[in-house]
């Protein structure tokens, strides 16, 4: 199914969603995925929007890409970063990046939690979907590497085409 709006387009490969005794769908955890960027955020904006309508509990989340060990980063001849370094500092980008989010949300009467894992984008997205319960995944169109993807986003693109809940996704409007 697909519904579009004036905010993006609803994608969903799920034919019917709960519904309440009113009628209305029963969103109950929105999960938000977050790379950081201004992207993310205003998706997030639209989840807190959401949640706050719904009464549903949001969950952001940051995945670090996963980087071979055996590599690190060079910056220019002769000096380079060890990996267990970037890996930390991803981290705490991550965490900052998820706490300003949460306490966003909760800023308007939202409830939310926040989670940074490492691994592959899109299928840690998918695995804590699963994991947390989540009812619905709101995610922007594209994130850092926005230059990079032809239509949507290669995580978005893959979340959707993995999701078992529907997803909701967020387009960029500069």
């Amino acid at each position: 199914m697909y519904f579009f709006t004036d905010k993006g387009v609803y994608i969903s490969s799920i034919e019917s969603l709960p519904s309440n005794p009113q009628g209305g769908a029963v969103i109950t955890r929105i999960l938000v995925p977050t790379d950081g960027s201004e992207r993310a955020e205003h998706a997030a904006d639209f989840a807190i929007q959401l949640a706050s309508d719904t009464g549903a509990e949001l969950l952001f989340i940051n995945v670090i890409d996963e980087v071979a060990p055996a590599f690190g980063y060079e910056l220019e001849a002769g000096v380079s970063l060890d990996i267990n370094e970037v890996t930390e500092q991803r981290r705490r980008y991550g965490e900052e990046a998820v706490a300003g989010l949460a306490r966003k949300a909760e800023a308007a009467g939202a409830k939310a939690a926040t989670s940074v894992i490492e691994g592959h984008p899109w299928q840690e997205i998918l695995a804590e979907a699963d994991r947390s319960g989540a009812d619905h995944i709101v995610i922007g169109s594209h994130g850092r590497r926005a230059l990079a993807a032809a239509l949507l986003g290669n995580v978005a693109f893959n979340v959707i085409h993995g999701a078992k809940v529907p997803v909701t996704v967020i387009p960029w409007k500069e």
